[in-house]
């Protein structure tokens, strides 16, 4: 059994199992709900109970004022929902709204796919998880090497657990100490989150994702977070790569296509990078836009190469695409 959950001032609604806290069921649902240690030390999960009835869930180190305990106040990751619930808790509305943060996080699992591709999968401290939208970045910070800005993979609903991919290249000193001595248990720091390639939760236009071949990494997390708030709109998802082979997670994407309706998902390799790899994308790109009936009827999420992003930008604006509809990421390598 399950209970129903509203939140104002938001008005979003999730549900609650009798066993999880209030703050693991909104996240789980896709809510940017305020929180930090997860633990019940710090009190940024405070919320006030309206209407319903909550249950203690573990110790808290957190005390609120008499005053606060009259009102109701309590902390989501220390409760849960007893009955339905009327609450008032913050939530983030945009990036502006997610403090900047600095952990350390440990290597959990190397996911090796391909020779050249690792999934990384890094455990923050149960007392310090990492708050973010999907689509954001972190800079990454591991022994002595230059800093780092990767895309974050995953899903917000789990700020324990972070994902980020690495592709092997011979000019960048990161990945390849990533390929050849990093090993689960080692130590990197984290600072972030960044950026405001994030989803528009209100608009109800078709989502076309179009993604060149890391760039994926962000992409996936707005999709993942897409299903988590059950998102009623149509999702088109196009991969761009240079090679076959390179789409290295194309189970996943055909397993979206395959359980989610009105989900569509197109592989793409481009085979030419003539006369340059900017111009070829580009005019691949503003092909496959070519085929949509109105531009002014999707909302378009690109994470490409800086150059084609700066190039596409201007010409879907010519087109009469508005600028509020054009999200991107500017990739420096992928």
């Amino acid at each position: 059994m399950s209970y129903r959950v509203r939140v104002r001032p938001s008005g979003h609604e999730f549900d609650a199992g009798p066993r999880e806290t209030l703050l693991d069921a909104g996240l789980q649902a896709g809510l940017a709900l305020s929180f930090h240690c997860s633990s019940g030390t710090c009190g940024e999960c405070r919320a006030r109970v309206i209407e319903g009835e909550v249950k203690p869930h573990g110790h808290q180190d957190f005390a609120f004022s008499e005053t606060e305990r009259a009102a109701n106040w309590v902390l989501m990751c220390r409760n849960r929902a007893a009955s339905d619930l009327l609450i008032e808790a913050e939530e983030a509305g945009s990036a502006k709204d997610i403090p900047l943060q600095e952990l350390d996080v440990k290597v959990a699992k190397l996911e090796r796919l391909h020779d050249d591709m690792i999934v990384a999968h890094l455990r923050t401290p149960r007392s310090q998880t990492l708050r973010f939208l999907a689509g954001q970045y972190v800079t990454m910070e591991l022994r002595d090497l230059p800093p780092r800005d990767k895309s974050i993979a995953s899903c917000p609903c789990n700020g324990l657990m972070i994902q980020v991919h690495f592709r092997q290249r011979d000019d960048d000193p990161f990945p390849e100490y990533v390929f050849a001595h990093l090993k689960n248990g080692e130590k990197l720091k984290l600072t972030g989150p960044f950026g405001d390639f994030t989803l528009d939760e209100v608009s109800p236009l078709r989502k076309v994702f179009i993604a060149f071949e890391t760039g994926f990494a962000s992409t996936k997390s707005l999709i993942e977070h897409l299903i988590a708030l059950d998102m009623e709109v149509p999702v088109d998802l196009h991969w761009i790569v240079l090679e076959e082979g390179r789409h290295y997670l194309d189970n996943q994407c055909r397993a979206w296509e395959g359980s989610l309706d009105d989900f569509r998902y197109q592989p793409l390799i481009l085979s030419t990078m003539e006369p340059t790899l900017d111009e070829a994308l580009t005019d691949r790109i503003r092909t496959m836009l070519a085929g949509y009936e109105s531009l002014n009827e999707i909302d378009l999420y690109l994470s490409v190469p800086a150059d084609t992003g700066t190039a596409l930008r201007k010409i879907l604006c010519e087109q009469g695409m508005p600028q509020e509809r054009i999200h991107m990421e500017l990739l420096e390598k992928y």
